[in-house]
């Protein structure tokens, strides 16, 4: 999934949600939440004398320190801290955004409706929506909606993928989350990426690459913005028109990214600008059914 998850709680111990999606965070789904409390308190204090924050933490299991671990993305807002819990391939900093999307439109939201000492737990309603956005729904409805179409066009350039040896493709959300995956087992692609290291940032229609040794075998990691929007104002904002002010987060629509895993002697720029041309058809015109965002809370 990329996000493994979530938890929010205020700073004094007192939990407002903990969230898990996978066997990965078994032991932590136990720990008492004075305990992260006072461990957040404490890492924060640490940084504060030194002038400076600690935005993401990286764990690596004891009984396997050379695997590939666990990125922890921390965050506080006012009174409340929420840590995501997520692979360490995705881009972290738009994990981070997801979190202020999240406090902004509902857990902030509610606190301000409170009085001073009092506790507030969330509807299932309310914790699809924080889902939604961790796990891009919109971008995933789109996927969905057209996978079959996506599949028959990437079969239609079969015969590209084998003359460039190319093992894999996905389609990424705007955090590097995979949504689709095409030739590629997706605990492998995920291996891949996490050993690809950190992207950058990359404007439509631009390329990046990174060779990658697994088990000192070669391969050529390459991405691209594929320069289609998901508008992600409409679940943010509850399905909504919001205005937008130079204070508030941005409300605007994030990229897809398309990835291919080939040998690294493959011409790069011919076979992703085939792919552009060939996926982009089935995105240009694709509009969100309202009634699949609606929210009520």
């Amino acid at each position: 999934m990329g996000i493994l998850g979530l938890t929010i709680q205020r700073t004094n111990g007192i939990p407002i949600v903990s969230k898990t999606w996978t066997d990965k965070l078994s032991s932590y789904s136990k720990t008492d939440s004075m305990l992260t409390a006072g461990f957040m308190s404490a890492i924060t204090s640490f940084a504060d004398s030194f002038d400076q924050n600690i935005d993401f933490i990286q764990l690596s299991p004891k009984e396997d320190p050379e695997s590939n671990g666990i990125s922890a993305v921390l965050n506080y807002f006012s009174d409340v801290m929420m840590i995501c819990f997520a692979e360490p391939y995705l881009f972290l900093d738009k994990v981070n955004l997801k979190l202020k999307w999240i406090y902004e439109n509902l857990i902030g939201k509610k606190l301000a409706s409170l009085g001073a000492g009092n506790v507030f737990t969330l509807t299932p309603e309310e914790e699809m929506y924080i889902e939604d956005i961790l796990f891009d729904k919109i971008a995933r409805l789109l996927i969905d909606e057209r996978k079959e179409q996506i599949i028959s066009a990437l079969e239609d350039i079969e015969k590209y993928f084998d003359q460039e040896d190319v093992q894999g493709f996905s389609i990424n959300s705007f955090d590097n989350s995979v949504i689709f995956s095409y030739r590629i087992k997706e605990q492998e692609l995920e291996n891949l990426l996490c050993n690809m290291g950190k992207g950058g940032r990359v404007k439509d229609w631009e390329l990046q690459y990174k060779p990658v040794w697994i088990d000192k075998t070669p391969w050529l990691i390459s991405y691209t913005n594929s320069a289609v929007k998901i508008p992600v104002s409409s679940i943010i904002s509850n399905g909504k028109e919001k205005s937008q002010t130079a204070e508030q987060l941005p409300y605007e629509e994030v990229p897809l990214y398309y990835y291919i895993i080939t040998d690294t002697d493959c011409s790069i720029g011919p076979i992703m600008e085939k792919i552009n041309r060939t996926l982009h058809p089935i995105f240009v015109d694709y509009k969100i059914d309202a009634s699949k965002i609606d929210f009520e809370f």
